[in-house]
């Protein structure tokens, strides 16, 4: 009788079993699986590593860019100058600037600016233009050698391993009258900085740091890589000028100028006789000697950047162009390398 029992027990359950299995698939419960988690974006980082703001050797568009945004953050910009509360201390990012008088060939320097102005090279020399100044015009310092007067005053030309950071068209002026001669440069050395992308870079992040703004420079006028030799030789004899034309803008009220033809002085020819770089004493002479000396600046070749990202110490607010070194690169307070928010101390934010 028990045995009966169980045995009917154990078959009412595997009918409620099976019922339940068929019931199944009919109508599959398929639980709800949990969507999957998006894993959590990585900030981004530059080729620095660490996640630095700045990639100082990116090269200067990319810099510009960056510090420009750096700059603009109130939480961040105290970054730009912590180089002395960083991990690694001010060591690390001693910054320095040496003005070493006629150290070298100006035919033995490089540009990193694509573009060169024709007029800026060719109409102080031809012309023999003093601006009204006292003392030796550009064209006798350029035969002298040493430094060129630019509005702003008397300063070297700016390199990092021979490369031109700034001060192109002073070095092109020297490159049409005397290639030979020895000029003036402030020679930047820095830690870290791997080229002359990366010290163009620099410049940038030290007018940020300096001064809060680093400004650029259109292009305006002739290139000349763009220019043939022969025309060089007819812009030498006959340079190109803007002069006033007597009209006035009525939105600017300012003279409205046109372009003209000037030409080549006669002190031009007359100097160049005299310091025995030209064996005639005519214009013609003079204008070929200009033209066939561009035209080894031109097999030099241009640089790689566009005048539009060249950084300009000057316009930025260095009296000397960066001729010195400024105080607070040389105590290694301005914090270029892998700047970091970490770097700036607490009492600072």
């Amino acid at each position: 009788m028990k045995m009966k029992q169980i045995l009917e027990n154990f078959r009412r359950y595997e009918r409620q079993v099976l019922k339940e299995e068929v019931e199944l698939e009919k109508n599959p419960e398929v639980p709800e699986e949990a969507p999957e988690e998006a894993p959590e974006e990585a900030p981004e980082e530059t080729p620095t590593s660490g996640g630095a703001l700045v990639d100082i050797n990116a090269g200067p568009a990319e810099v510009l860019a960056a510090v420009e945004k750096l700059n603009g953050d109130p939480k961040l910009k105290a970054a730009l100058r912590a180089g002395r509360t960083d991990p690694a201390g001010p060591n690390d990012e001693i910054i320095k600037i040496e003005h070493k008088p006629k150290a070298i060939a100006a035919k033995d320097l490089t540009p990193t600016q694509s573009q060169i102005g024709t007029g800026q090279s060719l109409n102080d020399q031809s012309m023999d233009e003093d601006f009204g100044n006292p003392g030796p015009t550009n064209l006798d310092n350029a035969i002298a050698g040493g430094m060129l007067k630019s509005r702003a005053g008397k300063f070297p030309i700016l390199v990092f391993n021979n490369h031109i950071l700034d001060g192109h068209h002073r070095w092109s002026q020297f490159m049409t009258t005397n290639p030979n001669a020895m000029v003036d440069i402030a020679d930047i050395t820095a830690s870290g900085i791997k080229s002359e992308k990366g010290a163009l870079g620099l410049l940038h992040y030290m007018n940020y740091a300096l001064f809060g703004k680093s400004p650029t420079k259109s292009f305006k006028g002739k290139n000349i890589y763009d220019v043939k030799p022969d025309d060089i030789y007819d812009l030498a004899l006959r340079p190109e000028v803007m002069v006033k034309s007597g009209e006035v803008d009525p939105k600017t009220g300012k003279d409205i100028k046109k372009p003209a033809r000037a030409a080549l002085a006669n002190t031009t020819v007359k100097k160049l006789y005299n310091a025995k770089l030209i064996a005639q004493p005519t214009k013609e002479a003079a204008a070929k000697y200009f033209a066939d000396n561009l035209k080894l600046l031109q097999r030099k070749g241009p640089g790689m950047y566009p005048r539009t990202v060249m950084p300009q110490p000057g316009d930025s607010g260095s009296p000397d162009g960066f001729a010195t070194t400024p105080e607070e690169a040389a105590a290694g307070e301005i914090n270029y390398l892998d700047p970091n928010p970490k770097d700036i101390k607490q009492t600072q934010r």
